[in-house]
């Protein structure tokens, strides 16, 4: 009886005509206007912030046709994409659209300057490893960063067009994920302390103060002297070192440059000193240091994430 009702079930299935999946046109939209072919971009891999790349969007496929212009794009009066010019004037319409891919150049090389540990995070197969997610997103200078989740279907050589004999990877956007991030979400812990900036080991320091900190942020200020803050180009390692609660802890963190002016600078948090080395910070440690800033001062004063 079990096998008979099986069996009329899985009949029944595979004369079942599947539907192709339907593409939210808004999503399209924001698509095509935030990850346009060309856009210069940077990616995390496996949900990994600390660990940020460059990259490019080098193509779109469609229906498993690439398209290398954004001029091979469609749009109608109000800016949503209508089709894809697929073969010559042949266009797909977007009604058509069964498989929606990216294609990314193969950074893999990226990894070499990673450390061991965090190389090991990673797995063995890296970060391109299929199945992985690849986080991408655009850096702008308004209040959104458009993000969006891809994840990795497989790496290639290319065999024809542009890109032949390119190393590259294929990835399949996932377009619920696809936002414009805040960047004010995460909290702030505003301070006012003296930190000491080193722009290479054996530098001198520069003397400013510590504006405020965040969990993966924090930015320093010139202080009363208004010294300018010294020439730093963006993704420039450097250490920020200040004392730390009333026993006189010694602070010191890793980052990179994101932003820098004269007045102020904002520094991406990669590392703490621990144990005698640098280490990944990790929650703890933000927990740590933000409970102490919290408590030497009389009330919080909480915002953004210092990257305003």
């Amino acid at each position: 009886m079990f096998k008979t009702l099986w069996n009329s079930l899985s009949s029944q299935k595979s004369g079942e005509s599947v539907a192709a999946p339907a593409f939210d046109r808004n999503k399209l939209k924001m698509l095509a206007e935030y990850f346009p072919i060309g856009t210069k971009l940077r990616y995390y891999p496996e949900y990994q912030r600390e660990i940020v790349f460059d990259t490019i969007i080098i193509a779109y496929r469609v229906n498993d046709h690439f398209i290398y212009s954004r001029d091979a794009i469609v749009f109608d009066g109000e800016g949503f994409p209508t089709g894809f010019r697929i073969a010559g004037k042949k266009v797909l319409p977007v009604a058509a659209l069964e498989k929606f891919q990216i294609l990314l150049p193969d950074t893999t090389s990226a990894e070499k300057t990673l450390s061991y540990v965090t190389r090991a995070e990673l797995g063995r197969g890296g970060q391109f490893r299929v199945g992985n997610a690849v986080t991408l997103f655009v850096e702008t200078d308004d209040r959104g960063i458009p993000t969006v989740d891809t994840m990795v279907d497989r790496r290639q050589i290319m065999n024809t067009g542009p890109f032949a004999d390119s190393a590259t990877i294929l990835v399949t956007p996932e377009f619920d994920s696809l936002i414009l991030a805040d960047k004010r979400r995460k909290q702030r812990v505003e301070a006012a302390i003296l930190a000491d900036l080193y722009l290479a080991v054996e530098g001198a320091p520069f003397q400013c103060v510590l504006g405020d900190f965040s969990e993966r942020s924090l930015r320093l200020r010139v202080g009363d002297v208004r010294w300018p803050m010294p020439p730093m180009a963006p993704e420039h390692t450097v250490v920020v070192e200040f004392v730390l609660g009333d026993a006189g802890t010694i602070c010191r963190l890793r980052g990179r440059v994101f932003r820098r002016t004269d007045d102020f600078c904002v520094i991406d948090i990669d590392q703490v000193y621990k144990f005698g080395e640098f280490e990944k910070i990790q929650p703890m440690d933000v927990m740590e240091i933000t409970t102490t800033l919290l408590n030497m001062r009389p009330g919080p004063a909480m915002g953004g994430d210092g990257t305003d």
